[in-house]
């Protein structure tokens, strides 16, 4: 177990010093030798201002343990926010982009629109972490399902439950 943790340690520390790293490219609107994948992180990171001194000192934030509670960890944030454009580009699982066209049929912007698949693929992604389960996959589409035809505000306050 201390042994996964201290691989969990590392892992965070590398991929905050890569986010730093892209975050320095991105600010400085130099991002075309970065990977297509690369380059769509820094554009999330750069339309997440309430972020920018996070990703600014990212590598000295590398121990640091966001605590969910109290704060959010942009670090985090980006990564769910990237996954879920990755899944409406490819559409896959087709149900996320069902959702989405729902949602903008609401006149939900599409970042906020984004935040909210995020929120609802976060405690499926977190049971994968927590409890050493495959994902899954099923469960995601029958949420997505659900949700499709609520408002934002009654997703998230049966999300908060």
């Amino acid at each position: 177990m201390n042994e996964d943790l201290g691989i969990l340690d590392e892992f965070k520390a590398l991929n905050r010093k890569h986010l730093h790293e892209i975050w320095q490219y991105a600010k400085d609107n130099n991002m075309d030798h970065l990977s297509e994948e690369e380059q769509q992180i820094g554009k999330c990171m750069l339309e997440h201002e309430e972020y920018h001194n996070q990703f600014e000192i990212a590598d000295l934030l590398k121990d640091h343990d966001f605590a969910p509670e109290k704060e959010v960890n942009p670090f985090l944030h980006i990564t769910l926010h990237v996954i879920v454009e990755h899944q409406l580009k490819s559409r896959e699982p087709i149900e996320v982009y069902q959702f989405y066209n729902s949602m903008r049929n609401k006149r939900v912007n599409h970042h906020d629109t984004v935040h909210l698949i995020a929120n609802i693929f976060n405690p499926v992604i977190f049971r994968v972490f927590q409890q050493k389960e495959s994902f899954d996959i099923e469960f995601y589409k029958r949420l997505l399902k659900k949700y499709k035809g609520k408002h934002p505000e009654k997703i998230y306050s049966s999300l908060a439950r």
